[in-house]
């Protein structure tokens, strides 16, 4: 990881701390909001109050899945999700920086960097962890290419948007 991205955790104090309760009403503006939501996911649609709390208190108790949240100065920014599918029998990570005033400073770099590194320390017979991607989303390509993210193939399904499969090997 390039200085500057260190120089950032450093001033920001960007860190990972586990999902909670008392997150989920972040989460209700997150998902509500469109322009968060046309870059993740491509979707319109709104998420319910109670549906977050139906979602996220599912991931709580899943054995297959890691919630965190991304902090910076200790503030809730963000979320980060590695997930292992079951259909796929791989692991996949999804990452938001919810709030707005964050994006575009490297700290969704910084935070998939620590992501990958605790997947790949507490999971060392993993090989690979994946990831997709709306190919619009330029400037989320070019963070997971940072993190050493690569580009498999274009998934293109029948009902939603378009998206790029990209891995990242173990080193």
């Amino acid at each position: 990881m390039g200085g500057f991205l260190i120089y950032l955790s450093y001033m920001l104090k960007i860190s990972l701390i586990k999902l909670k309760p008392n997150h989920f009403k972040l989460f209700n503006r997150w998902w509500n909001d469109p322009e968060l939501r046309r870059w993740t996911s491509g979707t319109n649609e709104a998420v319910k109050p109670e549906a977050v709390v139906r979602i996220l208190s599912r991931h709580l108790t899943n054995k297959n899945g890691f919630d965190f949240i991304i902090t910076a100065k200790r503030k809730p920014i963000g979320h980060i999700l590695i997930q292992r599918k079951k259909t796929k029998k791989h692991y996949e990570v999804y990452i938001a920086i919810g709030e707005k005033r964050y994006w575009g400073r490297g700290i969704g770099t910084v935070a998939m960097q620590q992501a990958v590194n605790w997947f790949f320390k507490n999971f060392p017979r993993e090989k690979n962890l994946y990831l997709e991607v709306l190919p619009k989303n330029i400037r989320a390509i070019r963070c997971y290419q940072k993190v050493g993210f690569k580009k498999i193939r274009l998934i293109k399904p029948q009902k939603s948007p378009s998206t790029w499969l990209m891995v990242k090997l173990r080193e």
